[in-house]
């Protein structure tokens, strides 16, 4: 997880958060880590290392909800779901980073 907010952080605050045209992306990404948003600004201080385990848990949980283990997945296979993740976000108004 780097300070720059990442495809990962979208559409996990779309998929796991389930992100509103009305809310920030953080406010979304936060409910889908599942930490407060004092919490998250204090973990990204403090204690980095926790904050990229949650973010790595929700990807996961992420990817398990749409059918693919990551653990026995082919590249093509997690390619390819990445890809309709990413469309599903977009057609639910998503705007991803540059």
């Amino acid at each position: 997880m780097s300070p720059k907010p990442s495809v990962e952080m979208y559409l996990c605050a779309f998929h796991l958060g389930k992100w509103e045209l009305d809310e920030s992306v953080e406010d979304a990404y936060q409910r889908a880590l599942d930490i407060a948003a004092d919490q998250f600004h204090r973990m990204l201080r403090d204690d980095y290392s926790s904050l990229q385990r949650k973010h790595e848990e929700a990807v996961y949980r992420m990817y398990q909800a749409a059918g693919v283990d990551l653990m026995t997945a082919t590249e093509g296979e997690k390619d390819s779901l990445r890809t309709r993740l990413i469309d599903e976000a977009r057609k639910g108004g998503m705007r991803f980073p540059p």
